[in-house]
């Protein structure tokens, strides 16, 4: 703690903290605007200037009160558990031993993972297709090379990048030679600025290449023409067009969801089994599990080793750290 920023006592000092917690977890505005948030809270709640006179009780008592606003109405599950997540990051930042990181679902204030995540949101190969298609045809129609450029970057989504990435990931600068995709902390438009390498197969290394060869082709940096918030506007307004016209359903996040269902199926098959996700397969959590240690042999705790394993490791790809955010993938 020594040496560390900690006043609290008026917005610009705020701010200034909230930087320095952002860029101590090695995170992004996200985290910082998040961060804010919380520490402006503790000031008008707790009524105090600096964590150094942080307390346990401080942190159950604003605690208490999201509980008391969620129960209200006057504030989401979603709100309260961002202040949960970022009040503990405080904690980390200020590294004392007499506060310990607290668990939302300790207070009913988690966002439950329920069967509801477990159902399959990953695009059909046909909708896919169409698509891109579709964009083809804008193209053609207007000439417009926003419609080409966004038909790459539903391409290169396939290696796991969100929207956002595939738009802004400058693929000039990548060394697609060996079987992995660096996206870097600042400049690839990674989620709250965090760097991550996925590990790439063939044909997804062909989709980068055809990417880079169409950005190279058209003198473009990366596949986001305009602005950021331009270029979002511009795929969020396309396909809103293409789904009204045409009646399809694609969604941009789906083919993350797709991407996760195939690298949990070759994980499993790496180790000598053929196991598909729960998401697939439309079963029950406890139905699933049950299939699978009887069609496998393996023992519920083998088995409960091996899952969690695989689910890491997709976590990390996904540019998570949790691995709980894979069951809303997967089931």
């Amino acid at each position: 703690m020594n040496g560390k920023a900690l006043s609290i006592k008026n917005d610009s000092k705020i701010s200034y903290l909230a930087k320095e917690i952002s860029e101590f977890l090695h995170r992004g505005s996200a985290t910082n605007e998040k961060i804010s948030a919380t520490l402006h809270l503790l000031r008008n709640e707790i009524k105090i200037k600096t964590l150094k006179n942080l307390e346990e009780s401080h942190i159950h008592k604003i605690v208490s009160a999201l509980k008391e606003k969620v129960s209200a109405g006057t504030m989401s599950t979603s709100a309260a558990g961002s202040y949960i997540s970022s009040l503990n990051n405080v904690i980390r930042y200020v590294v004392r031993d007499d506060l310990h990181a607290i668990k939302a679902s300790d207070y009913g204030l988690s966002r439950n993972i329920s069967e509801k995540d477990g159902i399959n949101k990953e695009n059909s190969r046909e909708a896919v297709a169409a698509y891109k298609e579709w964009l083809d045809k804008k193209f053609q129609e207007t000439n417009d090379l926003r419609y080409a450029a966004l038909k790459q970057a539903v391409g290169i989504q396939s290696v796991n990048l969100r929207l956002r990435e595939s738009l802004l990931i400058k693929l000039q600068n990548k060394d697609l030679s060996k079987n992995t995709l660096k996206v870097s902390a600042k400049g690839d438009g990674s989620k709250n600025s965090r760097a991550r390498e996925i590990l790439i197969n063939p044909e997804q290394k062909a989709t980068l290449l055809e990417a880079r060869h169409f950005l190279k082709d058209n003198g473009l940096k990366n596949l986001n023409i305009g602005t950021i918030r331009q270029g979002r506007d511009f795929a969020n307004n396309t396909l809103k067009a293409f789904r009204e016209e045409t009646n399809i359903a694609f969604h941009y996040h789906g083919e993350r969801h797709r991407t996760t269902h195939e690298a949990y199926k070759e994980a499993w098959q790496a180790k000598g089994y053929d196991i598909e996700c729960r998401a697939r397969t439309g079963e029950t959590k406890s139905e699933w599990v049950i299939r699978i240690l009887v069609t496998t042999g393996l023992s519920k705790v083998e088995f409960q080793k091996m899952d969690k394993e695989i689910r890491l490791k997709i976590s990390r790809g996904l540019g998570h750290e949790r691995i709980e955010i894979t069951e809303r993938y997967l089931g």
